[in-house]
């Protein structure tokens, strides 16, 4: 369960960081401004998993490891968020 739940909130970092840049491109919004919001939400989201993995996790190597998942896929999100963005303000634009 405590998987899921750790897979789960990468997930729902990602499709919530994307669909708040597609909302505030459609709201009209510049696109820093939409990648800049989605990319703060991806960060709350993934910083409080990282707090709870920490907490949570008995074992040292696990909860490094869990909060280094947690740091690269904030990263990655970061950046799947900005070429997102680009691209669909490009294509509405």
């Amino acid at each position: 369960m405590k998987l899921i739940i750790f897979f789960g909130l990468i997930a729902i970092s990602l499709s919530s960081s994307l669909l708040l840049s597609r909302n505030e491109l459609k709201n009209k919004k510049p696109p820093l401004t939409a990648a800049f919001k989605a990319i703060i939400i991806n960060i709350t989201i993934l910083g409080t998993g990282s707090i709870w993995w920490f907490l949570t996790e008995t074992d040292g190597i696990s909860q490094g490891i869990g909060v280094m998942i947690y740091a690269g896929s904030a990263i990655a999100i970061a950046l799947i968020t900005i070429v997102f963005t680009y691209f669909f303000w490009h294509r509405s634009g």
